[in-house]
Order: structure tokens, then sequence, then C-alpha cells
């Protein structure tokens, strides 16, 4: 976003789908609310390349012009859940996103040797969907942008997966889930402690999937991750400050 008066250092991204085909739901992810409940929106779109190249692009094209036209400076994040991967990389160079997301299953050497089949702005991003070991991670981790972590929290505390991620200046990405959302039904206590638990691990970027894609609330799904991506971001440790409190401690002894 461009706005100066960002309340959240954490950026959202939300998955396109039918439930944002409707240009006024799309709207109101973008500016952020009806009669600006919240003040920063959605940050970047996740598109599904496998849901066809003409409505990918419909979708894409429709975000584009909504953004410029509301001056934001939203971005595209182009993934996909086929394997055709010469059809899926050629979309990418033809509809040039910020970000394009691979599977961790297509291996190392498919990491080690995507950027050259790729336009020099696309960052790359992996992929690492639950139940995949985290041993070898780092590898790919130096050889991306960009993680999208699907793991279990629990996995990604104890194996400290933010910070394997970020050592290896790869910015890692936290996938939200709000089942309860996807029912109608407002998001509960559980789920809002799950979330904000994890992102007070680093994470600086958050994405939903189904919430926004197919669900009945698309906006509000985005509303709720806003309003819990800053409470969490209060909690987290602050290194530096850390390190001047420790300072000064010693000099009131």
């Amino acid at each position: 976003m461009t706005s100066n008066e960002r309340h959240r250092l954490s950026l959202i991204i939300a998955t396109l789908g039918p439930s944002t085909d409707n240009e006024k739901e799309l709207i109101t992810m973008l500016m952020a609310g009806i009669a600006r409940q919240w003040t920063d929106g959605v940050d970047i779109a996740r598109v599904l390349h496998s849901d066809g190249e003409d409505i990918a692009k419909n979708r894409i094209e429709l975000f584009r012009e909504q953004s410029k036209k509301r001056n934001l400076s939203t971005s595209i994040y182009l993934d996909t859940d086929g394997t055709d991967m010469d059809k899926y990389i050629a979309f990418g160079n033809e509809i040039s996103p910020e970000i394009m997301s691979f599977d961790i299953s297509n291996g190392l050497d498919f990491f080690k040797t995507i950027k050259s089949k790729l336009e020099d702005n696309i960052k790359i991003c992996v992929r690492v969907k639950p139940g995949t070991s985290t041993e070898g991670l780092d590898d790919f981790f130096r050889e991306c942008d960009y993680s999208m972590i699907e793991l279990d929290s629990k996995v990604i505390h104890d194996e400290k997966i933010v910070m394997r991620s970020k050592d290896n200046t790869c910015e890692p990405i936290y996938l939200a889930l709000m089942p309860t959302l996807m029912k109608g039904q407002v998001q509960s206590r559980e789920e809002n402690f799950e979330i904000g638990h994890t992102l007070e691990e680093g994470f600086d970027l958050i994405a939903l999937y189904q919430e926004t894609s197919h669900g009945p609330y698309a906006a509000r799904s985005v509303k709720c991750i806003d309003e819990i991506s800053v409470e969490s971001e209060k909690l987290r440790v602050n290194p530096f400050q850390d390190m001047l409190d420790k300072f000064f401690s010693f000099f009131k002894k």
C-alpha cells in the first residue's frame, strides 16, 4: 500500500477466486473495508494458473486496474496446483507477476535453474506443503526469495523455520487457516490464538487461500487477519530494543 498511515507492518496475501470475482468484494478488500473500518487492505493477490489462463488473466487485470485506480502499490503472486511446469513458466513470463511459486516436490536441482528461465523481475517462492521434511529446507531457502510455509505451527516453532528461512535471505510466508469463516460463522477464539501465536514467530507476510477465494466473507477474512497481525506485531521480540534495555539496565545496578 502507498498510504503513510499504515498501522500494520505485515503484508496480507489474498487468493482471488469466485468470491472476489464480485468486483465490490474485491474493492472492499483493497480499500480496507466499508467506511474505513480498518486501515490496511490486501497488499498482494495470489492467483492460481491452474484455474485456467483466461480466468487468471481476467482476475489479474481487474486487480491491477482497481489497484492503480486507487494508487495502491499492490502486487501479484502467481501460484499453481497443476503439474505442467513449462506452460506455467510461459504464462508467468507473459503476465510478469512480482512473485511466482513452485512446489518443493520439483526438487532442488529445479530450483537451482528456474531463475534463468524467468524474467529478471520475478521473485521465486518455494511452497512447503504439510508433511514436508524439514531437514533439507535450508538448501531450498538459499535458492529462493520467499517460502510459503504450510507446516503445522508446532513444527514451525520447534524447527525454527522462520529463523532458518530469514537467515538464508528467504522471506517466509505464513498460511493462516480460518475454517469457521468458511462456514459463515465468526472466527473462533482458538483460531485467533493459533494465528496470532504463530505470527509472533516473526512472519511478515500472511496468506489466505480458501477464505478469500471461495469463502462467503472474503473481505471480512482480510479484516480478521489485519486485526490479528496488528496485535501479534506488538508482542514480537525486538532484538535492538532488547540490547538497549540490557545496556541501560547495567548502569542501574
